[in-house]
């Protein structure tokens, strides 16, 4: 094994975890493999804000490098780390189209995002913001941005236009673009399914190729390139983040939700895939690092010019692959640091290639729907929302926003405080509408309420001692008169 092999064993606990230092190897080249794609698609996603794309694909690279060297090295994860899918969509096109702001004050956003969510991971925050949310809003908040990018992965290769009548119509199936487009995703989905490693970069390449040899797409002007941030190093505008603080804020916090919920989601899907979540307290060794991971990655990359940097759900493709310590992520990180050179050959990936992998991983976003319970109304119809507005009103903000206040609104009048009032105002006997729909020894009771046969209730008091008088415990108890 050598010094450097036992130091590195050692170090990164790999004979601990049951992996070996070739497996690590191995897991870091697949999950990069995976994850190379975003090379090729962050920077086609954020030149539609206006940024140029070779600085744009250094910038990306970069970022990949400090967030994964951070989990690596600190954390000990076998986390891959980059500019999130989902959130470089809704940079370019929720926040730099949309609202027609430029992209130093999106970028300036994405600053300001990295420091709260640094500040709130040091200070705990985080883990408990991550503990108290409903796991309906949190499923729905991926949904929903899966949902999202399909969308704008459509528009991209053409599948849908715009209508004047019907606001969207199925474009031109005819065009040897669009085709094209389709015959990738159909190709990548096939990989998938027979889980080749790679399968996204396989289909992006290919598609590539066809594009240039049939001549519908230049061919790359050079082949090597030195790394250059020309247009987006340090491209801030705190002047006008501040004069249009009624925008900026919400986006920010948009950004914050998001790169939160699903920096939790996956690295805790991801920690329990490798079996390194305790199966006593539930939590993942590291997990604070992995937050900060990511909020210094995202400070770096809004500094270097990219959209928040978050953990990559392909992670887990290295996981099943053998990945159990930080060596994966610091393979990752080297991989990234050679592809940086290559920059003008991702620069002449066509659309039409980069947009299958954005319906792809939105398909691959579905799954928490599955996870989801829809029989608690009170959870599953803001989660609905949020699914619903965000693809729909071209917004992950929105979509956050409309489902966290739905719950928050829902979970209020649901509670009996206002019967009181109620029977005040109707002249009604106050106890005619809070009769106990169940009573028990002690004063021990469930309040009941007058509503639909989906009302909603939270008991006062506990009901039992008993473990078993609530199997789901935290969820709340339905009741109807």
């Amino acid at each position: 094994m050598g010094v450097i092999g036992a130091w590195l064993d050692v170090h990164f606990k790999v004979t601990e975890r049951g992996s070996t230092l070739s497996g690590e190897i191995r897991a870091g080249t697949v999950t990069f493999m995976t994850m190379a794609y975003i090379l090729l698609v962050n920077p086609t996603i954020l030149a539609g804000a206006g940024m140029p794309f070779r600085s744009v694909a250094s910038a990306t690279a970069l970022s990949a490098i400090i967030g994964c060297s951070i989990v690596g090295l600190v954390a000990n994860l076998p986390f891959g780390l980059s500019s999130g899918m989902g959130l470089n969509a809704y940079f370019a096109f929720g926040v730099c189209v949309a609202t027609s702001m430029t992209y130093d004050v999106a970028l300036t956003c994405c600053l300001v995002q990295g420091v709260l969510f640094a500040l709130l991971t040091v200070c705990g925050a985080s883990e408990f913001i991550q503990h108290i949310m409903p796991h309906n809003l949190k499923h729905a908040i991926t949904v929903g941005i899966g949902l999202f990018q399909a969308f704008i992965g459509f528009r991209m290769t053409g599948l849908v236009v715009p209508n004047e009548e019907t606001l969207v119509a199925l474009g031109n199936v005819a065009n040897p673009y669009v085709l094209l487009g389709v015959a990738t995703t159909l190709l990548i989905a096939v990989l998938t399914v027979q889980r080749v490693q790679g399968a996204m970069l396989i289909g992006v390449v290919t598609s590539s190729c066809i594009s240039w040899v049939f001549g519908l797409h230049p061919l790359p002007e050079s082949v090597f390139a030195a790394p250059t941030l020309e247009g987006t190093f340090c491209h801030f505008n705190f002047t006008e983040y501040l004069a249009r603080w009624h925008e900026t804020v919400p986006i920010t916090l948009a950004f914050l939700f998001v790169a939160l919920f699903d920096t939790a989601g996956v690295q805790f899907g991801a920690g329990l895939q490798a079996g390194l979540v305790d199966p006593i307290t539930h939590k993942l060794p590291g997990s604070t690092y992995a937050f900060l991971a990511s909020a210094f990655a995202t400070m770096a990359g809004s500094v270097l010019g990219t959209s928040p940097v978050i953990i990559a759900n392909e992670s887990c493709a290295g996981i099943a692959d053998g990945g159990r310590t930080g060596l994966t992520a610091i393979v990752i990180a080297c991989w990234f640091a050679v592809s940086v050179f290559f920059i003008p050959v991702f620069s002449a990936v066509p659309p039409t290639a980069t947009a299958p992998a954005l319906i792809i991983v939105g398909a691959l976003m579905m799954g928490p729907a599955g996870m989801m319970d829809w029989d608690n109304f009170n959870e599953s119809f803001p989660a609905y929302l949020t699914i619903a507005v965000m693809p729909l009103t071209y917004s992950i903000a929105n979509g956050v926003v409309a489902g966290l206040l739905c719950y928050v609104l829902i979970d209020l009048f649901s509670r009996p405080w206002w019967l009181p009032l109620y029977a005040r105002l109707c002249g009604k006997e106050e106890g005619g509408l809070t009769k106990p729909l169940v009573s028990g020894s002690g004063g021990q009771r469930r309040a009941s309420v007058t509503a639909s046969p989906h009302a909603v209730c939270r008991p006062t008091t506990p009901i039992s001692s008993s473990p078993q008088s609530d199997l789901h415990a935290g969820l709340p108890i339905r009741a109807a008169r």
